[in-house]
């Protein structure tokens, strides 16, 4: 046996992870609030999350599938997700 007959075909994502494809771009809403976590969240904890939401349906879905698909990530994400303010919260910044 030649080792082109041991290759495996090769993978198509969009057959075997429909949810990575551009077609999946766009998050479902959300249907249920089962732990009811929305009700312990601050109307300004509210705000933000939608905001988050907004972020990644607008930002990251669209684009996410093809640095999925090469092993990258979308490093000229990362300034655009700093202006959220969801990272490094415990940290006091001087300006």
């Amino acid at each position: 046996m030649g080792s082109s007959e041991l290759r495996s075909p090769t993978l198509n994502l969009s057959i075997a992870c429909p949810q990575l494809t551009p077609a999946a771009s766009t998050f479902p809403a959300a249907a249920s609030n089962y732990c009811q976590l929305d009700e312990l969240l601050t109307e300004e904890e509210k705000d933000l999350k939608i905001k988050v939401r907004q972020f990644m349906e607008n930002e990251v879905a669209p684009i996410i599938s093809k640095f999925w698909e090469k092993a990258e990530f979308p490093f000229h994400l990362i300034p655009k997700m700093s202006t959220l303010g969801i990272a490094g919260g415990t940290i006091k910044v001087n300006r």
